[in-house]
């Protein structure tokens, strides 16, 4: 017999009010999809503000002699170590206060490191900088998942969700489009020095210039209404971290396969896309510039269509009464990418390899939106946004941080030659794709049960 037959429904707080009036009331439509643009712009510029770097990279390695593990631990770890520890603090907050005031004091740090990231002298402060956009950005993912998730009913949450979640491959895809035209303008720029200092990069004067704008964001933040909170379990206070941690472990199956699950395909997006540069550059002899602009466009179409995709397949799969639909949709992601990667990194026609790049792109940004979805509908809401953060914590600690570090290591270490980066992007598919899969499988039933557990529950509280 299946072990979670077994297992005990996990337990939330008794109810002890009934709903004030007003609680399960929804935001006009119209409303509730400006939030959802406005945070998507939002996403987008924190993408852009992260991804940059990569396309930076060769300059910066130049500039500060590094190795490509070192490299793959700036763009990797720098930033998520911090992005997870800091983003459980920020859920926390976001759990039981406003959402919209802790979006607007992170996007003014992460924009301001940015910028200051352009003053580095050398790796280490560099890598200090990169840790202060992880702190800034973790208060986004939290505040804005439940923002959304309080503003839509259940049947349109895996498309909202998946359209904000657009942000990754457009933020990602304008990050390199962005990216190119900058390094140009900056090239343009006059010099510019500190007095006692040499003056400025290319390199540096572009995080300066991607860097200030979000602060204008801030403003259009500050204005947004909070929608009320929907499906709370006790009153409005924040649930006690143990309570958080009990209910979490009744369900534990189901949050392992999503957040674990969706790790491994988040390892092999952020390694390559984060060494994508050096690949055709070290491979196809595609220099930066170039390669900025064909991918920027590729992935500018590929990863929403991924996104919807996934959100379309969950919603379709939900529409018809399968419990498990969004486990269902995250497995197309890993038997999407799986063969167009092989074709990518092992084909010598340049024409294939950016169609098989197409295709992965497409598959890789698909669980996302999905995934956000999946929790929310089998968590309470004043406990949505810890689920988000321990969802960011591994995809961040598994993905965002071990995927672009393994690619450097296999680089510098097991193949020991830059131009095998490509053999190295391929051993990192080989190890993830079906560790993805094979973890979706496995939590799938679980997390039917969690699901209906908790359609239980909203239906007997309402009643």
């Amino acid at each position: 017999m299946n072990r979670d037959d077994h297992e005990a429904p996990a337990s939330v707080p008794a109810e002890p009010h009934a709903p004030h009036a007003g609680e399960d009331v929804y935001p006009k439509p119209a409303y509730a999809w400006y939030m959802v643009a406005l945070l998507l712009v939002v996403y987008t510029f924190s993408f852009i503000d992260r991804q940059i770097l990569s396309l930076l990279g060769p300059a910066i390695k130049a500039d500060f002699g590094i190795s490509d593990t070192r490299f793959g631990l700036l763009t990797g770890y720098a930033f998520a170590l911090f992005y997870t520890g800091f983003g459980l603090f920020c859920a926390r907050i976001a759990d039981s206060r406003s959402r919209r005031g802790l979006i607007a004091v992170g996007l003014t740090l992460w924009s301001l490191m940015t910028a200051a990231s352009g003053f580095a002298r050398g790796y280490w402060q560099l890598f200090a900088f990169r840790i202060g956009v992880g702190v800034g950005e973790a208060t986004l993912a939290p505040a804005a998942g439940s923002l959304i998730a309080d503003s839509f009913r259940k049947e349109r949450l895996a498309t909202a969700l998946s359209v904000y979640a657009m942000a990754v491959p457009m933020g990602a895809a304008l990050a390199f489009i962005i990216g190119g035209a900058v390094i140009e303008f900056a090239d343009r720029l006059p010099d510019i020095a500190l007095p006692g200092r040499p003056p400025l990069s290319d390199w540096q004067k572009s995080f300066l210039i991607v860097g200030l704008p979000g602060l204008i964001l801030t403003v259009l933040v500050m204005m947004l209404k909070e929608p009320s909170r929907k499906g709370t379990s006790g009153s409005a206070r924040a649930v006690p971290l143990g309570e958080v941690v009990t209910f979490m472990k009744g369900r534990w199956k189901a949050y392992t396969g999503i957040c674990m699950g969706v790790a491994a395909t988040a390892a092999l997006g952020y390694g390559t896309v984060n060494f994508l540069t050096f690949f055709f550059l070290r491979v196809h002899d595609v220099p930066p510039a170039e390669m900025a602009a064909t991918f920027g466009v590729i992935a500018l179409v590929s990863g929403p269509i991924g996104l919807l995709l996934g959100g379309w397949a969950a919603d379709q799969w939900l529409a018809k009464g399968r419990k498990d639909a969004h486990i269902r949709a995250l497995m197309l992601a890993p038997i999407g990418y799986f063969l167009p990667f092989i074709v990518t990194t092992l084909s010598d026609n340049l024409t294939l390899v950016w169609a098989g790049l197409a295709v992965t792109n497409m598959f890789i940004n698909l669980p996302t939106g999905v995934a956000y979805a999946g929790l929310q509908l089998i968590t309470p809401n004043q406990m949505r946004g810890q689920a988000v953060a321990l969802f960011v914590l591994t995809t961040n600690l598994f993905g965002y941080g071990l995927g672009p570090l393994l690619v450097g290591y296999f680089t510098d270490s097991v193949f020991q030659d830059p131009k095998a980066i490509n053999y190295s992007l391929l051993l990192l598919s080989l190890i993830t794709t079906p560790f993805a899969l094979g973890l979706l499988l496995w939590s799938r039933k679980a997390y039917a049960k969690a699901f209906a557990e908790e359609e239980a529950r909203l239906n007997s509280s309402s009643a």
